[in-house]
Protein backbone atom coordinates (compact mmCIF):
# COMPACT_ATOMS: atom_id res chain seq x y z
CA UNK A 1 0.00 0.00 0.00
CA UNK A 2 2.86 2.38 0.72
CA UNK A 3 4.71 1.24 -2.35
CA UNK A 4 2.23 2.62 -4.97
CA UNK A 5 1.68 6.22 -2.89
CA UNK A 6 5.66 6.63 -2.59
CA UNK A 7 6.05 5.97 -6.36
CA UNK A 8 3.18 8.42 -7.19
CA UNK A 9 4.60 11.45 -4.98
CA UNK A 10 8.50 10.26 -6.25
CA UNK A 11 6.86 11.34 -9.92
CA UNK A 12 5.00 13.80 -9.14
CA UNK A 13 7.99 15.39 -7.31
CA UNK A 14 10.05 14.70 -10.52
CA UNK A 15 7.46 16.67 -12.41
CA UNK A 16 8.00 19.64 -10.77
CA UNK A 17 11.60 19.70 -11.37
CA UNK A 18 10.96 19.12 -14.81
CA UNK A 19 12.33 21.33 -17.83
CA UNK A 20 9.67 20.88 -20.61
CA UNK A 21 10.78 22.15 -24.40
CA UNK A 22 9.31 22.04 -27.50
CA UNK A 23 11.55 19.97 -30.35
CA UNK A 24 9.62 21.85 -33.18
CA UNK A 25 11.20 25.25 -31.85
CA UNK A 26 14.88 25.90 -32.71
CA UNK A 27 17.10 25.75 -29.93
CA UNK A 28 18.30 29.72 -29.48
CA UNK A 29 20.73 28.87 -26.66
CA UNK A 30 22.99 25.70 -27.66
CA UNK A 31 25.77 24.49 -25.26
CA UNK A 32 28.28 25.76 -27.84
CA UNK A 33 27.02 29.43 -27.59
CA UNK A 34 28.55 29.68 -23.75
CA UNK A 35 32.12 29.05 -22.30
CA UNK A 36 31.98 27.66 -18.63
CA UNK A 37 34.44 28.98 -16.16
CA UNK A 38 35.00 29.22 -12.75
CA UNK A 39 31.25 29.30 -11.72
CA UNK A 40 30.49 32.01 -14.50
CA UNK A 41 29.25 31.55 -18.35
CA UNK A 42 30.55 34.13 -20.68
CA UNK A 43 27.83 34.36 -23.85
CA UNK A 44 29.78 33.99 -27.06
CA UNK A 45 27.33 35.89 -29.06
CA UNK A 46 26.25 38.76 -26.54
CA UNK A 47 29.86 38.92 -24.88
CA UNK A 48 28.41 38.93 -21.56
CA UNK A 49 29.63 37.34 -18.32
CA UNK A 50 27.13 35.90 -15.85
CA UNK A 51 27.58 34.35 -12.38
CA UNK A 52 25.96 30.79 -13.17
CA UNK A 53 24.41 30.35 -9.80
CA UNK A 54 20.89 32.73 -9.24
CA UNK A 55 22.22 34.67 -5.76
CA UNK A 56 21.59 32.49 -2.91
CA UNK A 57 22.40 29.57 -5.02
CA UNK A 58 25.94 28.13 -4.62
CA UNK A 59 28.02 25.14 -6.12
CA UNK A 60 28.54 21.65 -3.91
CA UNK A 61 31.88 21.27 -2.79
CA UNK A 62 33.51 19.40 -6.02
CA UNK A 63 30.07 20.36 -8.05
CA UNK A 64 29.10 22.76 -10.79
CA UNK A 65 25.60 22.38 -10.10
CA UNK A 66 24.36 24.98 -8.20
CA UNK A 67 22.35 22.74 -5.57
CA UNK A 68 23.54 24.63 -2.64
CA UNK A 69 21.52 27.27 -0.70
CA UNK A 70 17.90 28.48 -1.57
CA UNK A 71 17.25 30.76 -4.71
CA UNK A 72 17.09 34.34 -2.50
CA UNK A 73 14.33 37.36 -3.58
CA UNK A 74 14.79 40.48 -3.59
CA UNK A 75 12.22 43.90 -3.52
CA UNK A 76 14.00 45.70 -6.75
CA UNK A 77 15.67 48.18 -4.12
CA UNK A 78 17.56 45.57 -2.34
CA UNK A 79 18.21 43.54 -6.20
CA UNK A 80 20.00 47.15 -6.85
CA UNK A 81 22.09 46.48 -3.59
CA UNK A 82 23.01 42.78 -4.31
CA UNK A 83 26.20 43.54 -6.96
CA UNK A 84 27.42 46.17 -4.25
CA UNK A 85 27.88 43.53 -1.56
CA UNK A 86 29.49 40.53 -4.22
CA UNK A 87 31.94 43.38 -5.88
CA UNK A 88 33.04 44.37 -2.22
CA UNK A 89 36.64 42.29 -1.00
CA UNK A 90 37.73 40.10 -3.59
CA UNK A 91 34.52 40.35 -5.61
CA UNK A 92 33.45 37.14 -7.24
CA UNK A 93 35.37 34.65 -9.51
CA UNK A 94 38.20 37.54 -9.55
CA UNK A 95 35.61 40.25 -10.42
CA UNK A 96 34.53 43.55 -8.78
CA UNK A 97 32.10 44.65 -12.18
CA UNK A 98 28.63 42.98 -11.17
CA UNK A 99 25.51 44.64 -11.49
CA UNK A 100 21.81 43.96 -12.21
CA UNK A 101 21.17 42.89 -16.18
CA UNK A 102 18.78 45.41 -18.09
CA UNK A 103 15.48 43.24 -19.11
CA UNK A 104 17.40 43.29 -22.58
CA UNK A 105 20.28 41.23 -21.77
CA UNK A 106 17.89 39.17 -19.19
CA UNK A 107 16.17 38.36 -22.09
CA UNK A 108 19.04 37.26 -23.70
CA UNK A 109 19.21 34.30 -21.16
CA UNK A 110 15.38 33.08 -22.16
CA UNK A 111 15.08 30.14 -24.44
CA UNK A 112 12.28 30.20 -26.56
CA UNK A 113 11.07 27.04 -26.89
CA UNK A 114 11.46 25.52 -23.04
CA UNK A 115 9.64 26.50 -20.02
CA UNK A 116 9.49 25.78 -16.32
CA UNK A 117 12.64 27.26 -16.22
CA UNK A 118 12.94 29.01 -20.09
CA UNK A 119 16.80 29.01 -20.02
CA UNK A 120 19.04 26.36 -20.58
CA UNK A 121 19.38 24.26 -17.53
CA UNK A 122 22.96 22.71 -19.15
CA UNK A 123 24.71 25.74 -18.30
CA UNK A 124 22.58 27.86 -15.62
CA UNK A 125 21.77 24.29 -13.75
CA UNK A 126 19.25 24.47 -10.54
CA UNK A 127 17.97 28.02 -12.47
CA UNK A 128 14.77 28.40 -10.14
CA UNK A 129 11.83 29.12 -12.65
CA UNK A 130 10.05 32.28 -11.79
CA UNK A 131 10.88 36.27 -12.12
CA UNK A 132 14.05 38.05 -12.20
CA UNK A 133 14.69 41.62 -11.80
CA UNK A 134 16.29 44.04 -14.17
CA UNK A 135 17.90 47.64 -13.63
CA UNK A 136 15.37 48.75 -15.98
CA UNK A 137 12.78 51.06 -14.97
CA UNK A 138 8.81 51.38 -16.52
CA UNK A 139 8.73 54.25 -18.32
CA UNK A 140 5.18 54.43 -17.73
CA UNK A 141 5.15 53.74 -14.16
CA UNK A 142 8.28 55.02 -12.20
CA UNK A 143 6.78 52.88 -9.39
CA UNK A 144 7.34 49.53 -11.06
CA UNK A 145 10.59 47.65 -12.82
CA UNK A 146 10.76 45.48 -15.75
CA UNK A 147 11.13 41.53 -14.84
CA UNK A 148 11.68 38.23 -16.95
CA UNK A 149 9.55 35.24 -16.53
CA UNK A 150 11.85 32.31 -16.88
CA UNK A 151 8.37 29.94 -15.74
CA UNK A 152 7.21 30.87 -19.53
CA UNK A 153 9.62 33.02 -21.45
CA UNK A 154 8.02 36.81 -20.58
CA UNK A 155 8.40 39.86 -19.48
CA UNK A 156 6.13 42.58 -18.00
CA UNK A 157 6.91 45.12 -14.84
CA UNK A 158 6.21 44.61 -11.70
CA UNK A 159 5.91 46.92 -8.49
CA UNK A 160 9.43 47.46 -6.99
CA UNK A 161 8.05 46.08 -3.67
CA UNK A 162 7.32 43.18 -4.65
CA UNK A 163 10.47 40.44 -4.38
CA UNK A 164 11.96 38.53 -7.20
CA UNK A 165 14.82 36.57 -8.06
CA UNK A 166 18.31 38.09 -8.83
CA UNK A 167 20.89 36.56 -11.07
CA UNK A 168 24.08 39.06 -11.90
CA UNK A 169 25.97 40.49 -15.11
CA UNK A 170 28.90 42.07 -16.11
CA UNK A 171 30.49 43.17 -19.71
CA UNK A 172 33.10 40.98 -20.61
CA UNK A 173 36.04 42.82 -21.13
Amino acid sequence: MKTPLFLTLTFLVSLANAQFCKDYIPNNWQDSRYTNHNSTITDKITGLMWKQCAEGLSHSTGGNDCATGVPSTNTWQEALQVPLSVNTGSGFAGYKDWRLPNVNELRSLAADNCYDPSINTTIFPNAPAGFFWSSSLSSSNSSNAWIQNFSDNSNATDKRTIKHHVRLVRSEQ
